[in-house]
Protein backbone atom coordinates (compact mmCIF):
# COMPACT_ATOMS: atom_id res chain seq x y z
CA UNK A 1 0.00 0.00 0.00
CA UNK A 2 1.40 3.39 -1.00
CA UNK A 3 1.31 6.22 1.50
CA UNK A 4 -1.33 8.12 -0.48
CA UNK A 5 -3.71 5.26 0.31
CA UNK A 6 -2.85 5.60 3.98
CA UNK A 7 -3.56 9.32 3.83
CA UNK A 8 -6.85 8.73 2.03
CA UNK A 9 -7.98 6.27 4.67
CA UNK A 10 -6.87 8.51 7.49
CA UNK A 11 -8.69 11.54 6.12
CA UNK A 12 -11.77 9.64 4.92
CA UNK A 13 -12.33 7.47 8.00
CA UNK A 14 -10.58 9.50 10.66
CA UNK A 15 -12.54 11.65 13.11
CA UNK A 16 -12.23 15.42 13.27
CA UNK A 17 -9.79 16.79 15.80
CA UNK A 18 -12.50 17.95 18.21
CA UNK A 19 -13.75 14.45 19.01
CA UNK A 20 -12.82 12.47 22.08
CA UNK A 21 -10.16 9.81 22.48
CA UNK A 22 -12.78 7.05 22.41
CA UNK A 23 -13.93 8.20 18.96
CA UNK A 24 -10.37 8.47 17.66
CA UNK A 25 -9.48 4.95 18.79
CA UNK A 26 -12.70 3.50 17.39
CA UNK A 27 -12.20 5.19 14.03
CA UNK A 28 -8.62 4.06 13.78
CA UNK A 29 -9.39 0.46 14.55
CA UNK A 30 -11.83 0.34 11.64
CA UNK A 31 -8.96 0.87 9.23
CA UNK A 32 -6.18 -1.07 10.94
CA UNK A 33 -4.56 -3.96 9.16
CA UNK A 34 -5.53 -7.39 10.43
CA UNK A 35 -2.02 -8.37 11.37
CA UNK A 36 -1.97 -5.69 14.10
CA UNK A 37 -5.54 -6.24 15.28
CA UNK A 38 -4.56 -8.73 17.96
CA UNK A 39 -2.06 -6.37 19.54
CA UNK A 40 -4.52 -3.49 19.48
CA UNK A 41 -7.09 -5.71 21.19
CA UNK A 42 -4.51 -6.83 23.76
CA UNK A 43 -3.95 -3.21 24.68
CA UNK A 44 -7.67 -2.49 24.79
CA UNK A 45 -8.54 -5.49 26.97
CA UNK A 46 -6.51 -4.03 29.81
CA UNK A 47 -8.11 -0.63 29.49
CA UNK A 48 -11.80 -1.43 29.09
CA UNK A 49 -12.49 -1.61 32.81
CA UNK A 50 -10.55 1.59 33.45
CA UNK A 51 -10.51 4.38 30.84
CA UNK A 52 -10.15 4.68 27.07
CA UNK A 53 -6.78 3.85 25.56
CA UNK A 54 -4.67 7.00 25.16
CA UNK A 55 -2.70 5.51 22.29
CA UNK A 56 -4.30 6.58 19.01
CA UNK A 57 -4.24 3.75 16.49
CA UNK A 58 -5.39 5.68 13.49
CA UNK A 59 -4.46 4.25 10.12
CA UNK A 60 -2.54 1.34 8.65
CA UNK A 61 0.95 1.70 7.28
CA UNK A 62 1.90 0.54 3.83
CA UNK A 63 1.41 -3.11 3.02
CA UNK A 64 4.54 -5.21 2.73
CA UNK A 65 4.78 -8.58 1.07
CA UNK A 66 7.13 -11.40 1.96
CA UNK A 67 9.38 -10.32 -0.92
CA UNK A 68 10.64 -7.18 0.77
CA UNK A 69 11.50 -8.33 4.27
CA UNK A 70 14.88 -7.26 5.58
CA UNK A 71 16.46 -10.00 7.69
CA UNK A 72 18.00 -8.56 10.83
CA UNK A 73 16.81 -11.27 13.17
CA UNK A 74 18.50 -12.45 16.33
CA UNK A 75 20.25 -15.84 16.16
CA UNK A 76 17.88 -18.79 16.00
CA UNK A 77 19.91 -20.89 18.44
CA UNK A 78 18.50 -21.18 22.00
CA UNK A 79 20.92 -18.70 23.55
CA UNK A 80 20.31 -16.12 26.24
CA UNK A 81 21.31 -12.48 26.00
CA UNK A 82 24.91 -11.62 26.91
CA UNK A 83 25.64 -9.54 30.02
CA UNK A 84 24.80 -5.87 29.73
CA UNK A 85 27.36 -3.56 28.18
CA UNK A 86 25.27 -0.42 28.54
CA UNK A 87 22.25 1.12 30.25
CA UNK A 88 18.72 0.54 29.00
CA UNK A 89 18.01 4.23 29.61
CA UNK A 90 19.83 6.67 27.33
CA UNK A 91 19.00 9.45 24.87
CA UNK A 92 15.50 9.08 23.34
CA UNK A 93 17.00 8.72 19.86
CA UNK A 94 19.35 5.86 20.66
CA UNK A 95 18.81 2.11 20.57
CA UNK A 96 19.85 0.69 23.94
CA UNK A 97 19.35 -3.06 23.52
CA UNK A 98 20.09 -5.63 20.84
CA UNK A 99 18.33 -8.71 19.51
CA UNK A 100 18.57 -11.86 21.61
CA UNK A 101 16.98 -15.29 21.92
CA UNK A 102 15.62 -17.36 24.79
CA UNK A 103 14.83 -20.83 23.53
CA UNK A 104 12.37 -20.51 20.62
CA UNK A 105 11.58 -16.85 21.35
CA UNK A 106 13.61 -14.29 19.38
CA UNK A 107 13.61 -10.59 20.15
CA UNK A 108 14.78 -8.72 17.07
CA UNK A 109 16.98 -5.64 17.06
CA UNK A 110 14.85 -2.56 17.86
CA UNK A 111 13.85 -0.59 14.77
CA UNK A 112 11.85 2.30 16.26
CA UNK A 113 13.06 4.81 18.84
CA UNK A 114 11.77 8.15 20.01
CA UNK A 115 10.46 10.34 22.78
CA UNK A 116 8.31 7.66 24.43
CA UNK A 117 9.63 4.19 23.55
CA UNK A 118 11.76 1.79 21.53
CA UNK A 119 10.08 -1.07 19.64
CA UNK A 120 11.38 -4.45 18.48
CA UNK A 121 9.53 -7.27 16.73
CA UNK A 122 9.38 -10.67 18.45
CA UNK A 123 9.21 -14.01 16.65
CA UNK A 124 8.81 -17.60 17.85
CA UNK A 125 10.01 -20.74 16.10
CA UNK A 126 7.20 -22.59 14.35
CA UNK A 127 5.05 -19.52 13.71
CA UNK A 128 4.47 -17.14 10.84
CA UNK A 129 3.19 -13.56 10.64
CA UNK A 130 1.85 -10.88 8.31
CA UNK A 131 5.20 -10.66 6.49
CA UNK A 132 4.83 -14.23 5.19
CA UNK A 133 1.15 -14.67 4.29
CA UNK A 134 1.92 -17.33 1.70
CA UNK A 135 3.02 -19.75 4.39
CA UNK A 136 -0.28 -19.70 6.22
CA UNK A 137 -2.09 -22.61 4.60
CA UNK A 138 -3.26 -24.34 7.78
CA UNK A 139 -3.40 -22.35 10.98
CA UNK A 140 -3.16 -25.55 13.03
CA UNK A 141 0.15 -26.45 11.38
CA UNK A 142 1.68 -22.98 10.98
CA UNK A 143 0.13 -20.72 13.60
CA UNK A 144 0.28 -16.99 13.24
CA UNK A 145 1.96 -14.71 15.78
CA UNK A 146 2.21 -10.92 16.02
CA UNK A 147 4.40 -9.88 18.95
CA UNK A 148 6.57 -6.99 20.06
CA UNK A 149 8.78 -5.70 22.83
CA UNK A 150 8.34 -2.02 23.67
CA UNK A 151 10.80 -0.33 26.02
CA UNK A 152 9.11 2.76 27.43
CA UNK A 153 10.87 5.83 28.77
CA UNK A 154 10.19 6.89 32.38
CA UNK A 155 6.59 7.94 32.87
CA UNK A 156 5.47 6.97 29.36
CA UNK A 157 3.64 3.71 30.17
CA UNK A 158 0.46 3.83 32.27
CA UNK A 159 0.88 0.52 34.11
CA UNK A 160 -1.81 1.53 36.62
CA UNK A 161 -4.36 1.42 33.81
CA UNK A 162 -3.67 -2.20 32.84
CA UNK A 163 -6.96 -3.36 34.30
CA UNK A 164 -7.40 -7.01 35.23
CA UNK A 165 -3.67 -7.75 35.36
CA UNK A 166 -2.03 -10.03 37.92
CA UNK A 167 0.96 -8.85 39.93
CA UNK A 168 4.19 -10.81 39.58
CA UNK A 169 7.94 -10.17 39.35
CA UNK A 170 10.52 -10.31 36.55
CA UNK A 171 14.16 -10.65 37.60
CA UNK A 172 13.30 -9.04 40.92
CA UNK A 173 11.37 -6.15 39.35
CA UNK A 174 7.66 -5.62 39.94
CA UNK A 175 5.59 -6.76 36.98
CA UNK A 176 2.05 -7.21 35.71
CA UNK A 177 0.74 -9.95 33.43
CA UNK A 178 -2.52 -10.45 31.63
CA UNK A 179 -3.93 -13.20 29.40
CA UNK A 180 -7.14 -13.19 27.40
CA UNK A 181 -8.76 -15.52 24.91
CA UNK A 182 -12.20 -15.25 23.38
CA UNK A 183 -13.68 -18.16 21.48
CA UNK A 184 -12.60 -17.98 17.86
CA UNK A 185 -10.06 -15.25 18.53
CA UNK A 186 -6.31 -15.17 19.21
CA UNK A 187 -4.59 -15.79 22.54
CA UNK A 188 -3.56 -12.36 23.82
CA UNK A 189 -0.84 -11.89 26.39
CA UNK A 190 0.75 -8.82 27.94
CA UNK A 191 3.71 -8.86 30.31
CA UNK A 192 4.88 -5.50 31.68
CA UNK A 193 7.77 -5.03 34.08
CA UNK A 194 9.44 -2.01 35.65
CA UNK A 195 13.02 -2.26 34.39
CA UNK A 196 13.97 1.11 35.94
CA UNK A 197 12.13 3.48 38.29
CA UNK A 198 8.84 4.48 36.61
CA UNK A 199 10.07 2.96 33.33
CA UNK A 200 8.35 -0.13 31.96
CA UNK A 201 9.11 -2.71 29.28
CA UNK A 202 6.18 -4.54 27.72
CA UNK A 203 5.93 -7.79 25.78
CA UNK A 204 2.66 -8.08 23.82
CA UNK A 205 1.65 -11.12 21.81
CA UNK A 206 -1.32 -12.19 19.72
CA UNK A 207 -1.14 -15.87 18.74
CA UNK A 208 -3.22 -18.49 16.99
CA UNK A 209 -2.08 -21.11 19.49
CA UNK A 210 -2.23 -21.02 23.29
CA UNK A 211 1.38 -22.10 23.81
CA UNK A 212 3.23 -19.99 21.22
CA UNK A 213 4.44 -18.19 23.22
CA UNK A 214 3.34 -19.17 26.70
CA UNK A 215 3.40 -16.69 29.56
CA UNK A 216 6.29 -18.66 31.06
CA UNK A 217 8.27 -18.13 27.84
CA UNK A 218 7.49 -14.41 27.89
CA UNK A 219 8.65 -14.20 31.51
CA UNK A 220 11.94 -15.91 30.65
CA UNK A 221 12.40 -13.59 27.68
CA UNK A 222 11.71 -10.54 29.83
CA UNK A 223 14.20 -11.66 32.48
CA UNK A 224 16.94 -11.92 29.82
CA UNK A 225 16.62 -8.33 28.58
CA UNK A 226 19.86 -6.42 29.06
CA UNK A 227 21.29 -3.17 27.80
CA UNK A 228 23.83 -2.87 25.01
CA UNK A 229 26.12 -0.07 23.90
CA UNK A 230 23.84 2.78 22.84
CA UNK A 231 23.53 3.23 19.07
CA UNK A 232 22.21 6.43 17.49
CA UNK A 233 19.15 6.25 15.27
CA UNK A 234 20.23 7.28 11.78
CA UNK A 235 18.35 8.42 8.68
CA UNK A 236 19.39 8.55 5.00
CA UNK A 237 18.82 12.30 4.60
CA UNK A 238 19.32 15.80 5.93
CA UNK A 239 16.39 18.16 6.31
CA UNK A 240 16.62 21.95 6.00
CA UNK A 241 13.02 22.87 6.82
CA UNK A 242 10.70 21.86 9.66
CA UNK A 243 7.47 23.81 10.25
CA UNK A 244 7.29 25.85 13.44
CA UNK A 245 5.97 23.94 16.44
CA UNK A 246 7.01 20.49 15.22
CA UNK A 247 9.73 18.21 16.53
CA UNK A 248 10.79 14.64 15.83
CA UNK A 249 8.66 12.21 17.85
CA UNK A 250 9.80 8.79 16.59
CA UNK A 251 12.14 7.35 13.96
CA UNK A 252 11.99 4.00 12.20
CA UNK A 253 14.97 2.14 10.75
CA UNK A 254 13.70 0.31 7.64
CA UNK A 255 10.25 0.98 9.05
CA UNK A 256 7.81 3.75 9.90
CA UNK A 257 8.27 5.15 13.39
CA UNK A 258 5.16 3.40 14.70
CA UNK A 259 3.52 0.24 15.98
CA UNK A 260 3.96 -1.16 12.45
CA UNK A 261 7.38 -2.26 13.73
CA UNK A 262 5.62 -5.38 15.00
CA UNK A 263 5.95 -6.68 11.43
CA UNK A 264 9.74 -6.36 11.47
CA UNK A 265 11.99 -4.35 9.14
CA UNK A 266 11.47 -4.02 5.40
CA UNK A 267 14.12 -4.14 2.68
CA UNK A 268 12.20 -1.60 0.58
CA UNK A 269 11.37 0.90 3.32
CA UNK A 270 14.53 2.73 4.29
CA UNK A 271 13.38 5.21 6.90
CA UNK A 272 10.30 6.77 8.44
CA UNK A 273 10.24 9.82 10.72
CA UNK A 274 7.23 11.21 12.58
CA UNK A 275 7.11 14.89 13.49
CA UNK A 276 4.54 15.93 16.09
CA UNK A 277 3.52 19.06 17.93
CA UNK A 278 4.64 19.32 21.53
CA UNK A 279 1.13 18.56 22.75
CA UNK A 280 1.24 14.93 21.60
CA UNK A 281 1.14 12.76 24.72
CA UNK A 282 4.42 11.15 25.72
CA UNK A 283 2.96 9.67 28.90
CA UNK A 284 -0.15 7.80 29.99
CA UNK A 285 0.22 5.31 27.14
CA UNK A 286 -0.90 1.69 27.01
CA UNK A 287 0.77 1.05 23.67
CA UNK A 288 2.78 2.71 20.90
CA UNK A 289 1.14 5.11 18.49
CA UNK A 290 0.04 3.56 15.22
CA UNK A 291 0.94 4.89 11.79
CA UNK A 292 -0.12 8.53 11.21
CA UNK A 293 -0.86 10.22 14.52
CA UNK A 294 -3.42 13.00 14.33
CA UNK A 295 -1.92 16.43 13.79
CA UNK A 296 1.46 14.94 12.89
CA UNK A 297 3.33 14.61 9.64
CA UNK A 298 5.63 11.90 8.37
CA UNK A 299 8.66 11.65 6.09
CA UNK A 300 9.03 8.28 4.37
CA UNK A 301 11.98 7.15 2.24
CA UNK A 302 11.46 3.92 0.30
CA UNK A 303 12.44 2.02 -2.82
CA UNK A 304 10.41 2.83 -5.92
CA UNK A 305 9.31 -0.65 -7.00
CA UNK A 306 7.13 -1.83 -9.91
CA UNK A 307 4.52 -3.30 -7.55
CA UNK A 308 4.29 -0.03 -5.59
CA UNK A 309 5.40 2.80 -7.89
CA UNK A 310 5.68 6.33 -6.56
CA UNK A 311 3.74 9.09 -8.31
CA UNK A 312 5.32 12.58 -8.20
CA UNK A 313 3.02 15.40 -7.13
CA UNK A 314 0.62 16.22 -4.29
CA UNK A 315 -2.67 14.57 -3.45
CA UNK A 316 -4.78 14.34 -0.27
CA UNK A 317 -2.14 15.65 2.10
CA UNK A 318 0.68 13.68 0.48
CA UNK A 319 3.51 15.16 -1.59
CA UNK A 320 5.89 12.83 -3.44
CA UNK A 321 9.04 13.10 -5.51
CA UNK A 322 11.32 10.50 -7.09
CA UNK A 323 15.07 10.60 -6.44
CA UNK A 324 18.23 8.74 -7.43
CA UNK A 325 17.17 8.35 -11.04
CA UNK A 326 13.69 7.23 -10.09
CA UNK A 327 14.90 4.44 -7.77
CA UNK A 328 13.83 6.11 -4.52
CA UNK A 329 10.48 7.53 -3.45
CA UNK A 330 10.55 10.48 -1.06
CA UNK A 331 7.19 11.23 0.58
CA UNK A 332 5.84 13.74 3.08
CA UNK A 333 2.36 13.08 4.44
CA UNK A 334 0.42 15.33 6.81
CA UNK A 335 -2.55 13.96 8.67
CA UNK A 336 -5.92 15.69 9.06
CA UNK A 337 -4.66 18.79 7.26
CA UNK A 338 -1.95 19.46 9.83
CA UNK A 339 0.19 21.01 7.08
CA UNK A 340 -0.87 23.02 4.07
CA UNK A 341 0.21 21.90 0.61
CA UNK A 342 2.74 24.74 0.55
CA UNK A 343 4.24 23.69 3.89
CA UNK A 344 4.30 20.03 2.86
CA UNK A 345 6.16 20.93 -0.33
CA UNK A 346 8.68 23.02 1.64
CA UNK A 347 9.44 19.98 3.79
CA UNK A 348 9.73 17.75 0.71
CA UNK A 349 12.03 20.17 -1.07
CA UNK A 350 14.19 20.47 2.05
CA UNK A 351 15.10 16.75 2.03
CA UNK A 352 18.57 15.89 0.71
CA UNK A 353 19.24 12.19 0.41
CA UNK A 354 22.35 10.27 1.35
CA UNK A 355 23.01 6.86 -0.22
CA UNK A 356 19.98 4.91 0.93
CA UNK A 357 21.74 1.59 0.28
CA UNK A 358 24.83 2.47 2.34
CA UNK A 359 24.01 2.87 6.03
CA UNK A 360 27.52 4.24 6.57
CA UNK A 361 26.40 7.47 4.89
CA UNK A 362 23.29 7.87 7.05
CA UNK A 363 23.05 10.72 9.54
CA UNK A 364 22.30 10.76 13.28
CA UNK A 365 18.71 12.04 13.52
CA UNK A 366 19.87 14.52 16.19
CA UNK A 367 22.10 16.26 13.64
CA UNK A 368 20.05 15.62 10.49
CA UNK A 369 17.92 18.73 10.91
CA UNK A 370 19.85 21.72 9.62
CA UNK A 371 17.17 24.40 10.10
Amino acid sequence: MRMHEVVDMATDDGPPLNVGVDDIVASGRRVQRRRRTGLAVAVAVGAVAAVAVTTTALAPARHRTGKDVAVVAAPSSPTVAKPATGALLADPFEFTFSGYSVGPVHVQNPIVAGNAYQIAAVTVDGTTDGRHPGKVTDRHVTPRLDASLALYRPGAYAAQRLAGATSTTVAGHRALKMEHHQSGGPWLRTLAWEYAPNAWAVLDSSADRADLPSMRQLEATAAALTGSAARPVTVPFRLSYVPAGYDVFAVGDHMTGSLDAVGGPSATEYSGVFFAKSGLAKSGLLGPYDNMMWGAFQIMISANTPDAPGTPGCDSGLCTRLDDGGKVTVEVASNAGSLSKAETMKVLNGIRLADVTDAGTWVDIRTALTR
